[in-house]
């Protein structure tokens, strides 16, 4: 199977880490692959290390149709079985061609921008319902979970001395892009209530400096550390008590499943992803999105009953193992694009 995967990107970011983890599982496979990304040195190396061929590109370059020329023509020299278009502003520029296009559905289907795709594919049932009121067939939709971390990667505990954390205080980890209005504010304000707490903030965004100004604001920044995006979080995860998120509005729950991969304990907002994965009090806690009092209790609770913490950890790692490991996981995706490229028939239904 030759696949070859184009992606603007960013440097740093969920889909930029899916995109590394597929083309490892493709790799193992016996995939032969090219990418095609936006400068990024690191990502390049990391790519290159595996045995696939990354392409660098100024993107967005100055003029679109010498983006679209110089796509196509290494699609074209290539000659793949499959493209996948991982952001919506590459997809419109990928030429038809001998080869099945399939565009990745983000966290803002943007599905205006696929309309070339012959095939979709997102982590969200929800986002293939949107596509399917959009017109798009059921069977040209694939659902697939986000690809875990390979079992293997388990960085070392981080030492909270490190971050002049006290080893005796109650620690809250949460990861998230640090956008305003985007639920961290809860967050800080429910550390805010609970004296001695501290809480270290996983991620990055546009709003990081206005979201450090704001926990100064609300008097936490001394127990409150921005540690920016971090690639594996396996490390800080086991140094926590809980784990909390209270991002507003999530359709996937990615960290939740990393934190149950560790044993960590669990407290997250009621939206759509965590709501689906989360069984209140059994293997995990379940807060009303927005509500501080209610996410300031639940970590007092879970932080001060270690039987409590110990159960909802056990569970959710019991869960976690039950269908969400990569040998539960790597075989779908596998299934899906080794179907693809051995159906070339099924392009341009």
């Amino acid at each position: 199977m030759k696949v070859f995967h184009l992606i603007s990107g960013e440097p740093y970011g969920g889909v930029e880490r899916q995109l590394e983890r597929l083309t490892a599982v493709l790799a193992a496979d016996g995939a032969d692959q090219r990418v095609m990304l936006r400068e990024n040195p690191e990502r390049a190396q990391r790519l290159a290390a595996k045995g696939i061929i990354p392409i660098e590109m100024p993107f967005p370059g100055s003029f679109a149709f010498l983006d679209r020329r110089r796509i196509n023509t290494a699609i074209r020299k290539f000659a793949p079985d499959v493209v996948i278009s991982w952001t919506p502003d590459v997809a419109p520029m990928v030429e038809k061609g001998n080869f099945i296009h399939v565009g990745r559905l983000g966290s803002e289907p943007n599905l205006t921008a696929f309309t070339q795709c012959d095939r979709l594919f997102t982590p969200a049932q929800v986002r293939a319902d949107a596509a399917a009121n959009a017109g798009w067939p059921a069977e040209r939709v694939k659902v697939l979970p986000h690809l875990p971390r390979p079992e293997a990667d388990v960085a070392a505990p981080v030492s909270r001395k490190t971050y002049y954390t006290p080893p005796t205080a109650k620690l809250v980890v949460t990861s998230l892009r640090l956008t305003l209005g985007g639920g961290l504010e809860v967050l800080l304000d429910a550390i805010a209530r609970l004296s001695g707490y501290y809480l270290w903030i996983l991620g990055d965004g546009a709003d990081r400096a206005a979201l450090e100004q704001l926990a100064h604001d609300k008097g936490v920044k001394p127990r409150v550390r921005f540690m920016g995006w971090q690639n594996d979080v396996t490390a800080f995860l086991t140094a926590a008590d809980v784990y909390a998120t209270t991002v507003r509005k999530e359709d996937v729950a990615d960290a939740v499943l990393e934190a149950w991969s560790m044993g960590a304990p669990v407290i997250a907002a009621d939206s759509i992803g965590p709501g689906l994965l989360l069984r209140h009090q059994d293997n995990g806690m379940l807060v009303p999105v927005g509500d501080v009092v209610s996410t300031a209790e639940a970590i007092k609770w879970v932080c001060q009953d270690m039987a409590l913490a110990t159960r909802l950890g056990e569970a959710g790692r019991a869960a976690y193992n039950a269908a969400y490991t990569p040998a539960k996981i790597t075989p779908e995706y596998l299934a899906f694009f080794n179907g693809l490229a051995a159906s070339p028939t099924l392009a341009n239904p």
